[in-house]
């Protein structure tokens, strides 16, 4: 596919609103992957930062993202190419460092120690993470090659295939300007028309105004059908998919194995009654009623959820063909031409995307008074996420990070701060904004964080600079809310109001060298310790607190 200049100068204006200076995102090459880990894996910027190994020492590895959410278990190694002049763009993807992947592959999946030596820190913190995930689970590996250019030339994807996917469970994946401008311009979605044969008479159509909806029972070898690749029989068509397209659905994850055990097994006939079936949106239906095993036609098609068991059928009927006769499979379609309903009927039937919650949560009370409050004190609160993206980034607050930030410094919640941000605007939403939480609280709690981060991302920067670093400081990239934390129990020891940030900025330096006595204690009594698991305790800030106390009452 051809690049245009449209599509350069796009993605490039895109790219440059990410820069920030101030934080050593200075120029478009260290913006694009952020831009890009943000919006493929639909995680926050703050997690696409960290994910950055780029560097002195990277093993050819630009980042690595090492997903968990709702039951995953997948790896994402990522390449970046940036191409600063449009000419440039017309290049393909460089394949010069596929042998580099190759050899970086072959190392972490032996587990060979001798990694740590040719691994710069950040690196190595990603590489014994991915250990101790392999030692519980099995994962899926997603390799990415990503670049504002042409994609690789069609002989090397088929070398970076061989090579990169002979190993069990590795996917590979190429990004060009064209597919990544498509991203942002319209989602990637495609129009799809098809058509489901349904089972007997078992289907009930009903109408509510402009809304038709009909609950009907199909084999799961149509919904295999329905999810193949017209082009490659072997491939998923990820069009269908509404938004499952950005976090590449892993085949591997515990819940996808377990429906594909269930539909292989004897239990097969019993599949409509333990599994929830798929929701399906269309433009429109039609069939003739009354009529047995009826064929449905469908217009412009999103299967809104339902996309692991969909994903999880097709690889179950590439293990066997036949081993789908007897499944069948509950579907509910909903014809609307009305995108609001859509995207309400994908967020109420759709239990993967907690995040979006958010944006039923910005019209509630608390946050219209959160953003009236804001606004006296000159700032712009975002209660959707990217709300004010015209306003200076300066003045800016995101309320899912305030929540965040208010997680772990008031509520005392480091852990589920860090890793389970999206609870925030779910079932913790009622924890978190409540009457008595005023706009000073969220503020204070952003403004220690922040001064936290400034030293997170000076230690980073040092690392994929190859320059002398703070040692002591490493712990931050996983920490940061525990350090976060640590400042509140430090106020709490000497009096302070937590709420007044400029004295509790005056002991984050304090704050970090308790934790870091913690975590080194940690890694003496442990072996195998990972800065990730050991974050992700909830016994961690108990012992944190502990120890400051201890610390404090010496004093």
């Amino acid at each position: 596919m051809t690049t245009n200049v449209l599509d350069w100068s796009t993605l490039d204006h895109k790219v440059k609103s990410y820069l920030d200076p101030e934080t050593g995102i200075d120029i478009p090459q260290k913006a694009f992957p952020i831009l890009m880990l943000a919006s493929l894996l639909n995680i926050s910027d703050e997690e696409a930062e960290d994910a950055i190994t780029d560097g002195s020492m990277d093993r050819g590895v630009d980042a690595i993202y090492i997903d968990e959410r709702e039951g995953r278990n997948a790896v994402h190694i990522f390449q970046f190419k940036y191409a600063d002049k449009y000419e440039n763009s017309k290049k393909n993807f460089p394949s010069g460092e596929i042998d580099k992947l190759a050899s970086f592959l072959d190392d972490l999946l032996d587990l060979n120690k001798n990694l740590q030596k040719t691994c710069n820190p950040l690196l190595w913190n990603k590489v014994v993470e991915i250990w101790s995930l392999l030692e519980k689970s099995t994962i899926s590996i997603e390799m990415h090659f990503c670049g504002n250019t042409l994609e690789m030339q069609e002989t090397e994807k088929e070398r970076a295939d061989s090579t990169l996917g002979k190993h069990q469970y590795i996917n590979v994946h190429h990004h060009g300007l064209s597919s990544i401008v498509n991203i942002f311009v319209n989602g990637n979605k495609v129009k799809i028309d098809d058509q489901l044969q349904l089972v007997d008479k078992d289907y009930f159509d009903r109408t509510d105004g402009s809304i038709r909806g009909l609950i009907c029972t199909v084999e799961a070898s149509e919904v295999v059908r329905l999810i193949r690749s017209p082009n490659n029989p072997n491939e998923v068509r990820e069009e269908i998919f509404d938004d499952n397209v950005r976090v590449y659905l892993s085949r591997t994850n515990k819940i996808n194995r377990k429906i594909i055990e269930t539909a292989l097994s004897d239990d097969g006939p019993l599949f409509w009654y333990l599994n929830n079936g798929i929701t399906i949106t269309c433009d429109s239906f039609s069939y003739m009623k009354a009529k047995r095993a009826p064929l449905v036609e469908l217009k412009n098609i999103q299967i809104v959820n339902g996309g692991q068991t969909s994903n999880a059928l097709f690889e179950a009927f590439s293990k066997s063909d036949n081993g789908l006769e007897d499944v069948l499979i509950l579907v509910r379609i909903i014809e609307t031409k009305s995108q609001p309903v859509s995207l309400a009927i994908a967020e109420s039937t759709n239990s993967q995307t907690p995040i979006k919650s958010r944006d039923l949560r910005s019209n509630d009370e608390i946050q219209k008074k959160l953003a009236e409050a804001f606004e006296g004190m000159g700032f712009a609160y975002e209660r959707k996420n990217g709300q004010h993206l015209d306003k200076a980034k300066n003045i800016r607050v995101d309320a899912l990070s305030a929540g965040q930030a208010h997680l772990a410094y008031t509520l005392e919640l480091p852990e589920v701060a860090k890793k389970d941000r999206g609870r925030i605007f779910s079932d913790l939403y009622e924890t978190v904004f409540t009457d008595e939480l005023t706009a000073d609280h969220l503020i204070s709690a952003l403004k220690v964080l922040s001064n936290i981060e400034i030293k997170k991302k000076k230690l980073q920067s040092a690392i994929r600079k190859d320059v002398p670093f703070i040692a002591n400081e490493m712990f931050l990239i996983d920490g940061a809310y525990h350090a976060l934390f640590a400042v509140g129990q430090i106020c709490d020891c000497r009096g302070i109001n937590r709420h007044d940030h400029q004295e509790a900025i005056k002991i984050t330096s304090t704050a970090i060298k308790y934790v870091n006595d913690v975590v080194e204690k940690a890694k003496r009594d442990d072996e195998a310790f990972s800065f990730n698991r050991f974050f992700k305790d909830a016994k961690t800030k108990t012992k944190i607190a502990s120890y400051i106390h201890i610390c404090e009452d010496k004093k």
